[in-house]
């Protein structure tokens, strides 16, 4: 908690540092049959190559993928996420002149009514703080983490959802973040998008739990898939929300929870309603858990091998 008392919704995993899923020159990669299989375009079926490279970092491009202008992914709900990308940097320019003393006497009334959530904001009916409390960053690295975070995330939601459909996501995902935050501490405000983050993880795990992610850190090449990041993220906001009386506590542990139980509950809704691009949750950890960590240790394997300049069984040995 900063000194102001205002909890920072800002958690955010070395996972999200990753390349694109490949391991081949032209950066292009499907997912096969299996559960979690990678073909990359080396493979008996080819990526189309005006599709080689994806429009985001850690995003990797089927086959078959329509591509829009100078081979571009075409991704029908960007332009909610660049909405929300600009909202979110037009807000954390905004508290940058006010905390400099460089705009009018009214910005910092306006900012500190309208650009926190608190129970007092909600009993003074300002509702709508609930909404503009997720758009809301004073300091720079929880912007940048959280811009980049949403850029990566939400451009992989795009590329399968509407503008509308991930307008209406995003927006579910930071009510419920606040929502949250404020039954459980209701005395102190939050702001930050990473609430909003943790539903887009969630949602995506069901929209693409094959999408693979190679990481940088902690370990080079260590592998997870979309369903492993969402299902860490989870495991990691239940611990942080159990512990955060005695560490972390100035983490908004209950907003990241918030916006999760909001991204799972737009996804299972849009699945009950029997839209087939959402996976059933159940399901797809009976196919999909033990494969996928199974690679992912094997992955593990081989990444500390190359740190340590040995086979997987002499750093095994140490």
């Amino acid at each position: 908690r900063s000194g102001r008392a205002w909890s920072w919704a800002l958690c955010w995993p070395p996972w999200t540092l990753a390349t694109r899923s490949s391991s081949s020159s032209s950066l292009c990669s499907r997912f096969g049959s299996g559960p979690g299989q990678c073909c990359s375009s080396s493979g008996s079926q080819r990526c189309s190559t005006h599709c080689a490279c994806a429009i985001l970092p850690g995003a990797s491009v089927p086959v078959g993928t329509s591509c829009g202008p100078l081979g571009r992914q075409s991704s029908p709900g960007m332009p909610a996420l660049l909405g929300a990308l600009g909202a979110n940097k037009g807000v954390f320019m905004l508290w940058q002149l006010e905390r400099r003393r460089l705009g009018p006497r009214w910005l910092s009334r306006v900012m500190h009514g309208h650009a926190l959530c608190s129970l007092a904001h909600l009993q003074h009916l300002r509702l709508h703080t609930l909404l503009t409390s997720s758009i809301s960053h004073q300091r720079g690295v929880h912007f940048f983490v959280n811009s980049y975070g949403l850029l990566v995330f939400g451009g992989l939601a795009a590329e399968k959802l509407s503008t509308p459909e991930l307008g209406c996501l995003l927006g579910a995902c930071g009510v419920g973040a606040s929502a949250a935050h404020v039954m459980a501490h209701s005395r102190s405000p939050v702001l930050g998008a990473s609430g909003v983050l943790m539903g887009l993880l969630a949602a995506d795990g069901l929209l693409e739990p094959g999408r693979c992610f190679h990481m940088i850190l902690p370990v080079p090449g260590l592998t997870l898939t979309m369903l492993q990041v969402s299902d860490v993220a989870l495991a990691t906001n239940l611990l942080g929300f159990l512990l955060s009386g005695r560490f972390f506590g100035s983490i908004a542990w209950a907003a990241h929870l918030g916006g999760t139980t909001a991204g799972l509950g737009f996804a299972c809704a849009a699945r009950w309603r029997g839209d087939a691009r959402f996976g059933e949750p159940v399901r797809l950890h009976v196919e999909r858990v033990q494969y996928d960590w199974r690679r992912t240790a094997e992955s593990l394997d081989a990444g500390m091998a190359r740190l340590t300049g040995g086979s997987s069984e002499s750093w095994r040995g140490r």
